[in-house]
């Protein structure tokens, strides 16, 4: 075996060395945005419908039908006139 034929061994050694390197270093990256990234929008609707069926199922016998839809009904008006409001003010989204 020649130098040259060993340079040229050891060069694509290292190119493959390198490629390698870069391969895990984007796994790694994904795997660490994975981790910290909030969850998506499909999963937080999920979770959020889950929890208010709960609330429903929980509160409804608690406080009386009549009552519960009365409540939520101020509600839903009352987040309505907040979000006029601050999209008035120009506030953040």
């Amino acid at each position: 075996m020649s130098a040259a034929d060993r340079l040229a061994a050891r060069k694509a050694l290292v190119a493959a060395q390198s490629e390698l390197a870069r391969i895990e270093l984007a796994l790694a990256w994904h795997d660490v945005r994975a981790a910290i990234a909030p969850p998506s929008v499909a999963e937080r609707s999920t979770s959020v419908r889950r929890m208010a069926a709960i609330l429903i199922a929980v509160a409804t016998p608690v406080f009386g039908r009549s009552r519960f839809a009365r409540v939520l009904r101020l509600l839903s008006v009352g987040l309505a006139a907040f979000r006029a409001l601050r999209s008035l003010r120009g506030g953040p989204r």
